[in-house]
């Protein structure tokens, strides 16, 4: 666990155990900023704050030696805790330990991570308007009303020039990046990596993409909830993995996010057929593998990609994704369902993206080895540029419209197959197709090489991975069975609407 430490900048937060409700209502949130005022102001330069139901954001600034700054907190948390304990009747932890804590080491991040917690509770539709919101240090800076807020008030106003233009950047609907640049300087003295609005907007999306999908999953599951892992890259950037494992109807799954940036390695400038340039990548990747092999397998992914010159302006940019499902048995209603929710995504912003990405996917995901497809497909696009037909704004809008149709065209697939019974030769027979699902994408997939060539996190990469697979010699499925019915659509893709 990393200590605070003294003229350091902090972003803090912290949730109650498995989410549970931390503050019931506002007069524990009134009595939480009050011991925050006893305990930490008097160590701590107060940046930003947010209190929401079950967590909390803070921005601080440490002013006080390591071991008092971190008994400060502890006194906190544990003064909090008795008292909520005491009135609700209850025993034991109510947070998570130890509380969280990332360094902030550029103004670039500091200034989106003032505007990330401002806004957090309109992203979590606490209100429709975050300006309106008491238990947040918003008000704080757009009125006289200096309560909790450090002298630094100034300071963190002039990150946005002046007091009018603070306003102007937090109603903006401007996205948040939250990945910290690994570099020991102090704040004042970074230089601001490039930056666009479309990273921004899209960065800030999948954050809530991953929300969004991970609360339902664990919703149809009953049983298994997300493992949250945030980890950093080395090179510049870092993600936030998702694992659910061994639950009622996932056996293994990932639903990850990451936004990396960096000089592109010589491996990739060759790929691009450029020289020294920079890049930054980020994306939303997820795969879900059910214990019932009537249920299908599904991955999605939606990414962006920016390429810089070495004076930092944008020379390229594209966006990428799809979503395909991969059955074991095949069920015909569950692929008109899929393709049609894709088709009907597609079908918003031209009439022609369905069949070309349906093509494309079936080419793509297809295991030329064993001459057959991974699955039975869905959409599949990449390097989709700026042209005069469409912007990149026209980009953003079809990537995300896709992005929000998964929960519909898969979900409704699972509700129907997943208390199906099946027997040990069907599981042995999903292990075995999974072996050729493993096939593609160490052989294949041009996400996982990327990864693999940009330094990205082997554990996030290969997530995909199921966690029981068969290869057993030359099996070859029984003339006329339901496993034969799916080798003959994986060798012949069908136009399913």
């Amino acid at each position: 666990m990393e200590l605070l430490k003294e003229e350091n900048y902090y972003h803090i937060y912290n949730r109650g155990i498995n989410s549970e409700v931390i503050f019931k209502d506002e007069n524990n949130m009134n009595y939480f900023l009050k011991l925050v005022a006893k305990y930490l102001s008097p160590n701590v330069n107060i940046l930003a704050y947010c209190l929401l139901n079950n967590h909390f954001h803070f921005a601080i600034e440490v002013t006080s030696e390591t071991k008092e700054v971190n008994q400060a907190f502890s006194n906190l948390f544990n003064a909090y805790t008795k008292a909520y304990n005491k009135q609700n009747y209850r025993t034991g932890a109510l947070l998570e330990r130890p509380f969280k804590r990332k360094q902030i080491k550029n103004e670039d991040y500091l200034k989106q991570l003032i505007l990330y917690i401002h806004k957090n509770p309109e992203n979590h539709n606490i209100v429709n308007d975050f300006k309106t919101y008491e238990f947040s240090s918003f008000k704080s800076y757009v009125s006289e009303n200096d309560a909790l807020i450090s002298q630094k008030k100034s300071y963190i106003i002039g990150l946005f020039d002046d007091s009018e233009n603070f306003i102007i950047t937090h109603t903006k609907k401007n996205s948040i990046e939250l990945n910290m640049e690994n570099d020991n300087s102090r704040p004042t003295r970074f230089e601001k990596p490039a930056r666009s609005p479309m990273k921004d907007k899209f960065f800030n999306y999948i954050h809530q993409l991953q929300d969004t999908i991970t609360s339902k999953l664990e919703e149809v599951d009953g049983k298994a909830k997300f493992q949250e892992d945030n980890w950093d890259r080395p090179e510049g950037g870092g993600g936030r993995t998702r694992v659910i494992e061994n639950g009622n109807v996932f056996e293994k799954g990932g639903v990850n996010i990451s936004g990396v940036h960096g000089k592109l390695p010589d491996s990739m400038q060759k790929y691009f057929g450029v020289e020294d340039a920079d890049f930054f990548a980020c994306g939303l990747s997820l795969v879900l593998h059910p214990t019932n092999p009537m249920v299908p397998t599904v991955h999605a992914n939606w990414r962006y990609f920016e390429m810089y010159d070495k004076e930092g302006n944008i020379v390229d940019q594209w966006f990428g994704g799809g979503q395909d499902l991969t059955p074991y048995y095949l069920f015909e209603d569950d692929a008109k369902h899929f393709h049609q929710t894709c088709k009907t995504a597609c079908d918003k912003h031209n009439p022609e993206f369905y069949p070309k990405y349906k093509s494309r996917c079936d080419d793509y995901f297809y295991n030329a080895h064993r001459n057959e497809g991974r699955g039975i497909g869905g959409l599949f696009f990449d390097y989709c540029k700026a042209t005069d037909e469409m912007s990149m704004q026209n980009w953003y809008d079809f990537v995300t419209e896709v992005g929000d149709s998964f929960l519909e065209a898969y979900v409704p697939i699972v509700e129907k197959r997943k208390t199906l019974e099946y027997t040990k030769p069907q599981r042995d027979w999903q292990e075995i197709r999974r072996g050729r699902y493993v096939e593609f994408n160490l052989v294949h997939d041009k996400g996982t090489l990327f990864g693999l060539k940009t330094n990205g996190r082997i554990e996030s990469i290969l997530m995909s991975l199921p966690p029981h697979v068969q290869w057993v010699y030359d099996h070859q499925p029984e003339a006329g069975s339901e496993e034969e019915k799916l080798i003959n659509v994986l060798q012949n893709p069908v136009d399913w609407v």
